[in-house]
């Protein structure tokens, strides 16, 4: 059976890189989101990046009863969330399409902290993606930057190749229109395992191209899904259509 065809997206990098790629229809419509990392003296720290609206989960599910503390800034808006009793807090940079978190794992920055914080980083929010950058990269770094795309049927994390080498198989993998396509297996417990044996979703689907490299998992039993109706020789045909680049 022959592969759905493609659709191109542009979307752009939480580290501002403008990224291209044709997603094949197979894994169905993804819905995107992001994370990225900064370390610097005293500062390490992790946000993750999701449509806009996906907070107020917080103080409903999260953190129920969480108190919440908004600070209006140009072009979004700063939500701190604390726990009642203190023992956790976040951090929401909310734009009109997408939003940023940071959690802290304890009780929230005062007015000087979070003044201090939101000066260290630069958000920018748009249709095609928000960015979250360091205000200077001569003291604070950036060093994992990740889309994620999320259907019904698959996760796709999207990184810069650059990233990714060190970690991708010395041996060759298999040659498409993307680049080299490998196969690793999941990390699942023995029941996990079990459910997923001799079909695709026992796999992560690894492909790496000049400027960008993308994880593939289809989501089936393990996850309470039905198992997938496409057979390995189909997902790899599907995978045939997976291209992009990242930046200029």
């Amino acid at each position: 059976m022959a592969a759905a065809a493609g659709t191109g997206l542009s979307r752009i990098a939480p580290s501002g890189a403008p990224v291209e790629m044709t997603v094949p229809g197979a894994f169905g419509e993804f819905r995107w989101y992001g994370s990225t990392r900064f370390s610097g003296p005293r500062l390490s720290r992790q946000f993750f990046l999701a449509p806009a609206g996906e907070h107020r989960a917080i103080p409903t599910h999260a953190m129920p009863g969480a108190t919440r503390r908004v600070t209006p800034m140009r072009g979004f808006d700063a939500i701190v969330f604390e726990a009642r009793d203190r023992s956790d807090s976040a951090l929401v940079l909310a734009g009109p399409h997408h939003e940023a978190t940071t959690w802290f794992g304890g009780p929230a920055p005062d007015l000087v902290g979070l003044t201090s914080m939101l000066s260290t980083f630069r958000f920018t929010d748009s249709a095609d993606g928000a960015t979250l950058v360091p205000v200077s990269d001569l003291l604070v770094s950036q060093p994992d930057v990740a889309m994620i795309g999320r259907s019904e049927q698959a996760t796709l994390i999207v990184r810069n190749a650059v990233d990714v080498l060190p970690t991708l198989p010395e041996w060759a993998g298999l040659a498409v229109a993307g680049g080299e396509l490998w196969r690793a297996g999941r990390v699942l417990d023995d029941r996990g395992l079990a459910l997923v044996a001799n079909t695709p979703h026992q796999w992560r689907f690894i492909l790496a191209g000049e400027s960008l490299a993308m994880d593939l998992v289809l989501l089936g039993p393990e996850s309470g899904r039905a198992a997938t109706t496409m057979s390995e020789d189909s997902v790899v045909e599907a995978l045939g259509q997976l291209t992009g680049r990242w930046g200029a």
